[in-house]
């Protein structure tokens, strides 16, 4: 399918496209058909992702989640170095 719209973006019409790569015409105006329905597909849901705020909605939710992790991280840190203050704390008493 990739050579075939490359051909097509050359300025090949579908005949002279199946003639190039040893296809039956039917075949490539098959894919032409096909890909450019895939695009309409892929471009409507962009429309719609946008709609949305994508891009930037989904950067500030990897910030988000980036930024609990570490939070994470920090309290379970904090609550180890809490844990070994208590047992040096009952070894001494």
């Amino acid at each position: 399918m990739y050579e075939i719209l490359k051909l097509r973006l050359q300025g090949f019409s579908a005949y002279k496209i199946a003639r190039k790569l040893n296809q039956d015409p039917p075949m490539v105006y098959k894919s032409l058909k096909a890909s450019k329905r895939n695009f309409a597909e892929i471009d409507k849901m962009l429309m719609e992702l946008k709609a949305l705020g994508w891009p930037q909605k989904l950067v500030e939710i990897e910030t988000t989640s980036r930024v609990q992790q570490k939070r994470t991280v920090v309290r379970a840190q904090g609550s180890e170095t809490q844990g070994r203050s208590e047992e040096i704390a009952i070894k001494l008493g």
